[in-house]
């Protein structure tokens, strides 16, 4: 089982995990925020791809495809492709445009071709969901078959005031699973373990209001 423990330290190392004082798309103010765009480098895409990877053989999804939605799904998917090659297992990606091409090879989608295959999209974070569902409604319309979702870190935030997460919410949406590498818990875990006390106390007192962590 891969150590989500690990997994936040380093994203934490490379800047993607800030504590502070942040507004997120939702409009919360959150004590940390996780942005995959500060992944810039070889080693820390290779890292990245090998989480992923190991995640995907873990939950034994098996896709023909990895879809990247733009733009931050893009490096996700190539990174996880060449790791799970180095594994031995062959995928191919395919990632969306943000407007669709009307010369050349034309349409919205570049890549592999997705018809009649296991579609298994991986992004960065959940928030209100709308991009996932616009990457399922583009891979059905592409002949596809979407079988799940993974993302880097399920936040674990309430959706509105009801008893389910986010991440829950998507998944009815959806009607298909979504996964993460890493949760909320992880965070705190880290936190914990890392005498930070102050940003553990801030980020504690975030999640009893907003969120729903076991």
């Amino acid at each position: 089982m891969l150590a989500p423990a690990a997994f936040i330290s380093d994203m934490v190392q490379e800047g993607v995990l800030q504590f502070g004082e942040f507004t997120l798309k939702s409009g919360l103010e959150s004590p940390y925020f996780f942005n995959l765009g500060k992944i810039s480098s070889g080693p820390a895409l290779n890292k990245l791809g090998y989480v992923y990877a190991k995640r995907i053989a873990e939950l034994n999804l098996k896709p023909d495809v990895l879809f990247g939605p733009a733009y931050k799904g893009i490096p996700i998917a190539t990174a996880t492709a060449m790791s799970l090659s180095s594994m031995g297992i062959d995928v191919e990606i395919a990632f969306d445009r943000k407007e669709a091409k009307s010369h050349g090879e034309r349409g919205n989608v570049v890549g592999a071709s997705m018809d009649a295959k296991r579609i298994l999209v991986v992004d960065d974070v959940v928030t209100d969901g709308a991009s996932k569902v616009e990457a399922f409604e583009m891979i059905r319309a592409n002949a596809g078959n979407p079988i799940a979702v993974l993302i880097a870190l399920d936040r674990k935030e309430r959706a509105g005031t009801g008893e389910e997460t986010m991440l829950e919410a998507l998944e009815k949406k959806l009607e298909s699973p979504v996964y993460s590498v890493a949760t909320l818990g992880d965070i705190l875990s880290y936190l914990d373990f890392s005498d930070m006390d102050r940003e553990l106390d801030t980020v504690n007192s975030y999640a009893d209001k907003h969120c729903i962590v076991e």
